[in-house]
């Protein structure tokens, strides 16, 4: 009687584990069922068997799995805040791009984290394999050769002129590239916004979206205002080592959304 309970609870966690949607539950479905195991061949007059089965399929193999996951199960996105793309509200994020990626994570089966930190860092931390995915507003400069998702939002950089004198952009970010001589570069737009107000700068090169922002939250006095003509995009941009086990399912999770009308409902959501 005791082998045939042990038997079908064995049968039980291994279906268990096999139904799992998170791989750390998945994880503790086969420890439990190597536990099982070990019972049904104690059962059976087996100890020597139970013992291994216990100390290397539930043990060593469980231990393994969980170092695995420590990296593998986690979806990290290495991003700067951009209004309503990717932001922080109170202590939850938001956004466009957090609707995507929230999908993409439960697609992949992993935990999503975001790392904020200034656009600079994107670029390294997505080599060093520290994020798998770079978000919020992301605008590919020139000398980056990121595996990139398809377009987003498109968008221009704009010249944001305010009073006579230098031109300031976030360091790393598109409109960097395009800043002329004398042009100065800030850790982040916060830090931008800040010398425009003290009046150290004479304007700032940004993309729409985010003069959209500034106007919007009365960041901005009268400004005079001129596009660049080149038509840009936003994008997700994945870490080189991810490219495979990412990108085509982003690619897919983007197709299906674009098929169903779920991402045209999530740009006139935010977008307006």
């Amino acid at each position: 009687m005791t082998t045939l309970v042990l038997s079908l609870l064995a049968l039980g966690l291994a279906l268990f584990a096999l139904r799992q949607r998170r791989l750390l539950w998945g994880v503790v479905g086969v420890g439990a069922h190597s536990l099982a195991l070990a019972g049904v061949y104690l059962s059976l007059a087996a100890p020597d068997v139970a013992l291994a089965e216990a100390a290397i399929g539930f043990g060593l193999v469980t231990f393994v799995y969980l170092l695995a996951l420590r990296r593998a199960g986690r979806l990290v996105v290495a991003a700067t805040p951009t209004y309503p793309l990717l932001y922080q509200e109170g202590e939850r994020v938001a956004g466009l791009e957090w609707e995507i990626l929230k999908k993409l994570a439960q697609r992949l089966h992993r935990d999503l984290e975001v790392l904020w930190v200034p656009r600079e860092e994107i670029p390294r931390l997505l080599a060093a394999e520290e994020a798998d995915l770079a978000a919020g507003g992301f605008l590919p400069a020139q000398s980056e050769t990121l595996p990139l998702s398809r377009p987003l939002v498109p968008t221009r950089l704009v010249e944001v002129r305010v009073r006579p004198g230098p031109l300031g952009a976030v360091a790393g970010d598109r409109a960097a590239d395009a800043l002329p001589r004398g042009g100065r570069r800030f850790e982040d737009e916060e830090a931008l916004l800040a010398a425009l107000a003290r009046g150290g700068l004479g304007g700032a090169l940004v993309d729409l979206l985010r003069f959209r922002d500034w106007h919007l939250r009365g960041k901005l006095p009268e400004v005079e205002l001129s596009q660049f003509p080149e038509e840009l995009s936003f994008h997700f941009a994945v870490a080189p080592g991810e490219e495979e086990a990412i990108l085509p399912a982003l690619e897919e999770l983007l197709d299906e959304m674009e098929r169903s009308g779920a991402l045209e409902d999530l740009l006139r959501r935010y977008l307006g």
